[in-house]
């Protein structure tokens, strides 16, 4: 029943992913970058490494960087296994920050995170939602209850991101997985 439920809710649901903003993640330094994916059509990333001349090179040109942004900014995990430090520009070393804007079914949503210093701030229509741990201390870092409340309103998990919207070489093909995996 659990899983039929899930499917009913995910085909009413509608996300919409808006900007992802980055800072001093990865190879991005501390002028903050961003992506805006709100749009009606379909967006492709495409990468020309101008570095080595034009000549058609693909590669570090950034788009597992956004893939890995979109990782961490939506769930706190990238899309490898990566340690979570290693996210952060070694050049700067510190104030690494992803976030990302997006709607599902009329609210809006505003998830963001950091590494030295570790946070996590969660928005509902511009109100941050503020997590507080067991103790009942206000939450500095990664909040597991929040970060539940946050796969809900996507309807997927990490692990779902990873094996079927955010492709990429690191983890197996969802087809490719065992039936009872899957």
């Amino acid at each position: 029943i659990r899983q039929e439920t899930a499917v009913a809710n995910l085909s009413k649901s509608m996300i919409t992913i808006g900007k992802l903003t980055l800072r001093n993640f990865l190879s991005i330094g501390a002028v903050t970058q961003s992506v805006d994916f709100d749009s009606k059509n379909l967006t492709l990333i495409l990468g020309e490494n101008l570095d080595l001349g034009g000549d058609g090179a693909k590669n570090g040109t950034g788009k597992t960087t956004i893939l890995q942004g979109l990782s961490y900014a939506l769930f706190g995990s990238p899309i490898n296994k990566i340690k979570l430090d290693n996210l952060i520009n070694r050049t700067n070393g510190k104030h690494m920050v992803a976030s990302i804007d997006f709607n599902v079914d009329g609210t809006d949503y505003r998830i963001e995170r950091g590494r030295k210093p570790t946070f996590l701030r969660f928005y509902v229509n511009s109100q941050e939602i503020k997590t507080t741990d067991s103790d009942g201390n206000e939450s500095q870092g990664e909040n597991r209850e929040t970060q539940e409340k946050i796969n809900h309103i996507l309807a997927m998990s990490d692990d779902m991101f990873k094996h079927i919207i955010g492709l990429n070489t690191y983890t197996e093909p969802f087809l490719s997985m065992k039936t009872g995996d899957q």
